[in-house]
């Protein structure tokens, strides 16, 4: 009996250390890798991904807008415009021109209306305001050299300013005086061909301007044309460098013409046709 309790024994202790012995690694479940440990082989016929390269935007200027060209303004035509005269006379000598021996009175004191007894220098001061107002609705830049009974300018100091002036023409208003009261008629005084003080460009210009004016005053008058005067003699032409003419508007020895000439409407009349001149001077 006792070696059968002794065989119980060892067949137990034997199961114990059999149930207690580790399990060999061959046996155990493989474990499934987790997410984190997985590795993603690349496959053999798919090449692997790469991510495009961001490309920038191209960076465009602005356009440059260039500002609008504008062409330069069209400078004016310029009338220099002397009234003849003036309250006083100027009896000094002055030289009829550049260079003259010939010595002549540096301003007349101008002859006076017959019947109306207006004053030369009254007259074409009248006259010139309203041709320059005529001019510059025309379009024309008018520089006048007086605009008062006092000015003490003489005919070759006039003549001087209007060719510092930057004028294209000078007009000189006057009107004229007779012994013969029946003369009538409008002229323009001009340079002759031989003028020894002027340049030729200047005679050729003065003589057109003056027969221009005269044809326009006398259409729009309805006055007896007289056409030129040519002459040498005039300081107030020799010492000028642009283009001038002396207009004589009328007889203010004529009682006619002189009643005429003191009305509104036939200075305005003589204004519209001198201007019509210096248009037609402009346009040829």
């Amino acid at each position: 009996m006792k070696w059968r309790n002794a065989l119980v024994m060892v067949l137990t202790v034997a199961l114990l250390l059999c149930a207690c012995a580790p399990v060999s690694d061959s046996t155990k479940e493989p474990h499934a890798p987790s997410a984190a440990s997985k590795v993603t082989e690349p496959s053999a016929t798919q090449p692997p991904t790469t991510e495009p390269p961001v490309t920038e935007p191209p960076v465009t200027e602005p356009p440059v807008i260039e500002p609008p060209v504008e062409d330069p303004p069209e400078k004016k035509l310029t009338v220099c415009i002397d009234a003849g005269h003036q309250r006083y006379g100027i009896f000094d000598k002055e030289p009829n021109g550049p260079g003259s021996d010939v010595m002549k009175t540096k301003l007349a004191a101008g002859t006076r209306g017959v019947s109306t007894g207006i004053a030369e220098y009254q007259l074409t001061l009248d006259v010139s305001l309203l041709l320059e107002q005529e001019l510059i609705a025309r379009g024309y830049e008018v520089i006048m050299i007086r605009r008062t009974n006092d000015c003490p300018k003489s005919n070759a100091e006039r003549a001087q300013e209007a060719n510092d002036s930057g004028a294209d023409i000078f007009v000189r208003i006057h009107a004229n005086g007779s012994e013969n009261s029946t003369v009538s008629g409008a002229l323009c005084c001009a340079p002759t061909r031989n003028n020894p003080f002027l340049p030729e460009q200047v005679i050729d210009n003065s003589i057109r301007l003056s027969r221009l004016v005269v044809d326009g005053l006398c259409d729009a008058t309805g006055a007896r044309n007289r056409g030129l005067m040519s002459t040498d003699t005039m300081t107030g032409i020799n010492w000028c460098e642009i283009p001038v003419t002396i207009v004589e508007m009328g007889f203010m020895s004529n009682p006619e013409e002189d009643e005429l000439m003191a009305t509104d409407e036939y200075r305005a009349k003589i204004v519209q046709g001198i201007a019509n001149g210096i248009d037609a001077y402009f346009s040829e």
